[in-house]
C-alpha cells in the first residue's frame, strides 16, 4: 500500500528523489547530500507477479532538509550533473574493466540496455562505477560533491589498480 501511493504521489508531482542506501542500511538523507531526481516513464500494474515502474533519472539534486511526514520527506535544490567535453581512450583502464564486468557479470536484458551509454564519457563511467562498486557512503557522497569527476576517476584507477595487483598475487 505504501508503495503505489508513493508512485501514485510521485506520477502526480512528476517525479521523485532517490537517495542512496549502502549494504549496511545507511542513507544519504543529511542536509548537503546528493540525491537523483527520477520521472516515471512506464508503470505495469498487473502483468508481473510484482508492479513494475520505468524511470529515467533527469537530475541531480542536493538535500536542503528532511521534512518530516510520515513517510518522511526531503527537500532538495536541482544541481548541474557533471559535464566534460574530455573522452577517455579505449585502452583506459576504467573503461575496460567495465565492460569486461558486464561481459562477465551485467544483466543484458533488451529492457536494461542503456541507450545513452558511452563507455569514453568520464561522467559516466564514474556513475557506473560509484553505483557497482561496495564503497562507503561517505566515499561516494564526497566524491559526487565534487565539481568534476577528475578526483572521482583518480579514486576509482586507484581501485582498479589495488585490486590488479591484489588478483595477480592470489595466481
Amino acid at each position: 500500500m505504501v508503495f503505489s501511493n508513493t508512485i501514485r504521489e510521485a506520477l502526480h508531482a512528476g517525479g521523485f528523489w532517490l537517495v542512496m542506501q549502502d549494504s549496511d542500511g545507511q542513507v544519504a538523507v543529511s542536509g548537503g547530500d546528493i540525491v537523483t531526481y527520477a520521472h516515471i516513464t512506464n508503470i505495469d500494474w498487473l502483468s508481473g507477479t510484482q508492479i513494475q515502474v520505468d524511470v529515467d533519472l533527469k537530475a541531480w539534486g542536493c538535500i536542503e532538509d528532511q521534512v518530516q511526514f510520515n513517510p518522511p520527506r526531503l527537500c532538495a535544490k536541482i544541481i548541474p550533473l557533471w559535464t566534460t567535453n574530455q573522452k577517455l581512450p579505449e585502452n583506459d583502464i576504467l573503461f575496460v574493466r567495465l565492460k569486461q564486468w558486464l561481459a562477465e557479470y551485467g544483466y543484458q536484458s533488451p529492457l536494461m540496455v542503456d541507450t545513452s551509454a558511452d563507455f569514453r564519457d568520464p561522467c559516466w563511467l564514474c556513475w557506473r562505477w560509484l553505483e557497482l562498486l561496495p564503497l562507503p557512503l561517505k566515499i561516494k557522497q564526497r566524491l559526487l560533491k565534487r565539481t568534476n569527476p577528475k578526483l572521482c576517476l583518480r579514486y576509482l584507477k586507484i581501485i582498479i589498480h589495488q585490486s590488479d595487483l591484489y588478483t595477480q598475487v592470489l595466481r
